[in-house]
């Protein structure tokens, strides 16, 4: 008979679904994926109604805590002998319980499946949690300095899966087009892609943009893909003058963004980035986002810079300005080569949906008795 595992995450990610999928088909464990119906405004993917709860929270002390209401009642009606828990996060107060009930009162297995941050909590929460994955059957990181902090807080090596991440394999420009071919626009085309807020630092964007065609150095457009706080990037685009070198094009997901990917030739990205990297190399896209690494994700670890991206000076336009202009005439000299080195980037750190599934799987056949 199979092992029962519940995988519990905030919500059922769109980006995720190639890897819940892989999960579900399992031929060695019989998975179910418990989440929340919504999460800090994002929905959850359309998924057995059983198992999508809702999420009740309390907001003390300016920080807001979530629990899934319901969901622990239905885990044990299952008799899971695996849970796998998104990483250790104080706010989501019913994944601390059930890790308390199934492992610590029950010892049976459980998994972290984390960014292995050492976290913002003060020295407290950060022994609190070298406590808790100490105590766990293990975790799964996202990235090797995830792995390495684990290492550092003293865990055992043997604990540790780096599993990396993915996008579903419809949102992998490389697996679906010819990214090689030349693009039709006869523009430099610069894209972004993600949520327009402050994190993010479109505006940086916009006035680097503004400062080229002011010294009118080559012409070029760009492609604002999402929203958010757009209304002030739309203003502070009129006021550089470079409203008609720009298209708000507003949110847009899955295949629906591909076009714009295949016309672009360069990637800006201001403020931390995460999947977004994964996306943009996937289609040859080379990338520029901050050097501030404090503000990036774990996927940032697929830049190398000046092999398939760079780095500016953190919130200097005039030095994002002056990347945006280098790499124009890289790519005018070297595009195939750059992109490239992307799809190379890529595969090697094996960023995709069935690795990323089978590592996790495999992990797990591993620490089955023999």
């Amino acid at each position: 008979m199979m092992e029962k595992v519940i995988l519990i995450e905030p919500v059922l990610a769109h980006y995720r679904k190639d890897v819940f999928e892989n999960f579900l088909k399992s031929k060695d464990f019989n998975f179910e994926i418990i989440a929340g119906r919504s999460y800090q405004g994002i929905n959850s993917l359309e998924g057995d109604e059983k198992s999508l709860f809702n999420h009740t929270s309390l907001k003390l002390f300016n920080h807001t805590f979530y629990y899934l209401k319901g969901a622990i009642k239905y885990i044990y009606s299952k008799k899971p002998s695996i849970i796998i828990c998104t990483g250790v996060d104080f706010h989501l107060i019913h994944t601390l319980i059930i890790y308390l009930i199934h492992r610590i009162l029950f010892r049976k297995k459980f998994y972290w499946w984390s960014h292995a941050t050492t976290g913002n909590q003060g020295r407290l929460g950060y022994l609190m949690r070298k406590l808790i994955y100490k105590t766990s059957s293990g975790v799964f990181s996202y990235n090797r300095e995830g792995q390495d902090n684990l290492l550092l807080m003293g865990i055992n090596e043997k604990k540790i899966k780096v599993v990396n991440n993915s996008l579903n394999n419809e949102d992998y420009g490389y697996l679906n087009h010819n990214i090689f071919k030349k693009n039709k626009n006869d523009n430099f085309t610069i894209l972004y892609s993600g949520r327009v807020t402050k994190a993010k630092k479109v505006d940086l964007l916009i006035k680097a943009l503004g400062l080229i065609k002011q010294k009118n150095i080559f012409d070029f457009k760009c492609y604002i893909v999402g929203d958010g706080d757009i209304e002030e990037i739309i203003n502070l685009a009129r006021e550089y003058n470079i409203s008609d070198k720009i298209d708000f094009v507003g949110a847009k997901y899955g295949k629906d963004t591909h076009s714009y990917f295949l016309e672009s030739d360069l990637f800006v990205y201001p403020g931390g980035i995460g999947l977004s990297i994964l996306h943009s190399m996937s289609f040859g896209i080379p990338v520029i986002t901050t050097n501030n690494i404090d503000l990036h994700f774990p996927e940032f670890e697929l830049l190398e810079k000046n092999f398939n991206g760079d780095l500016y000076i953190d919130n200097s336009y005039e030095d994002l300005a002056d990347k945006i202009i280098e790499w124009k005439e890289k790519l005018r000299v070297s595009k195939e080569i750059y992109a490239k080195n992307c799809i190379e980037k890529i595969k090697g750190m094996n960023y995709l949906p069935e690795v990323m599934s089978d590592k996790v799987l495999d992990f797990l056949k591993s620490k089955q008795p023999t």
